[in-house]
Formats: C-alpha cells, structure tokens, sequence
C-alpha cells in the first residue's frame, strides 16, 4: 500500500517547477513538463496550486527566497568590516552558489527581468526580496559606523541600494558571457567604491 505524503509531493513540485523557471523563465515553464520531471498527475498540481501562476507565486517564496537568504542575507549579518569583509564573501561566492547560477544567473533577477511589469503578485513579491535585500546591506553599514569602518554622513540606506544594482548587474553580465575577468572586474571596483565609504583618518 502506497503512503501518500502530500508535503513531499508539494515539494516534489516546486523543486521541479524552480528548475523549469531557473533554466527557461516562467512564461517558458510548462506544467507538463514539471509532471513528466516528477512523475505526478496533473490532479497532484492542481490540489496544491491550482493554477501555474500560484505555482510560480510558490516557487519565488519557498525556492528563489531562502536562496537569496542563505547567499546574501545570512551571510551579511555576520560581517564586521563591510570595506574588507564584504569583497571576501564576494570571493567566495562561486563555491557557494548552486552550479545551475553560474549558468542561468540569479534567478531573483531573471524573474524581475521577465515578470514585474507583467504580473502584480509576481511585482510585489519580487520588490518585497529586494527590499528585504537592501535592508540588509543597510544594516551591515549601519553596524559598521560606531567602530569606525563606515563614515557616519553615508547614507546607508542609497549605498546599499546601489551595492545591490550593481551585484545584479554584474551576475547578469557574467550570465552572458561566463568571463572571469568580467567578474574580477566587478569584484575590484565594488571593492574601490567601498574604499570611499572609510572615514577620511582611517
């Protein structure tokens, strides 16, 4: 007798239905396709989304969200020195990132890219992660200004928002053409700009 575990399945699903999207967007993900990868019916997909946008709207919470949590936000709490410590954790990003990123880029952008002017609930989930993002990069200069490492007049706030257009930038270029010299690139420069967030005696 087969034990039915529908959160398994439910997860079955959204991992499936995160690959589709993460290799060829959302509008080019087919729920047949995430059946066939699963080995479900359709009556499976249906009792647990319902339609293929609620299934997107899950993929983007329950996939897309705790990886940029556990990239970027985690990561970030733990920084002291955001001048030195933050191009380190910049090193270490492509042993941290799953291999399908190196090739499909950050699916967080890729999804804003494609689906924020199309969608509300995909627009407002999507602005709701990079806010979430900003406010942690905010943090981290904010935590950096008692003990020195960040001037007290920066605004931490216009900082972390550049801080984040530009990773986005940068990983999406690197998308395109795979160079480690595009990245190098990036790296240096996010690292000067930093330099200038010091205060003037340090």
């Amino acid at each position: 007798m087969t034990i039915r575990n529908p959160q398994q399945t439910r997860e079955r699903l959204l991992q499936a239905a995160f690959q589709e999207i993460h290799a060829h967007g959302f509008q080019g993900m087919r729920v047949d396709e995430v059946l066939r990868l699963t080995g479900l019916q359709k009556g499976a997909f249906y009792h647990h989304f319902g339609s293929k946008t609620k299934l997107g709207y899950a993929v983007l919470e329950e996939q897309v969200r705790p990886l940029i949590e556990s990239l970027w936000l985690e990561p970030l709490t733990k920084i002291e020195d955001p001048v030195c410590d933050f191009p380190l954790l910049l090193d270490s990003l492509g042993e941290r990132i799953p291999p399908t990123m190196h090739e499909h880029g950050c699916p967080l952008n890729n999804l804003a890219q494609e689906m924020a002017s199309q969608d509300e609930g995909f627009q407002e989930r999507i602005a709701q992660m990079f806010t979430q993002w900003i406010d942690a990069f905010e943090v981290m200069f904010e935590q950096g200004k008692p003990d020195g490492y960040i001037r007290k007049d920066v605004d931490s706030r216009t900082v972390a928002r550049f801080v984040v257009t530009v990773l986005e930038g940068c990983i999406g270029m690197y998308k395109v053409d795979h160079a480690q010299e595009q990245w190098a690139a990036c790296r240096s420069q996010i690292s000067i700009y930093l330099q200038t967030l010091r205060p003037v005696n340090n």
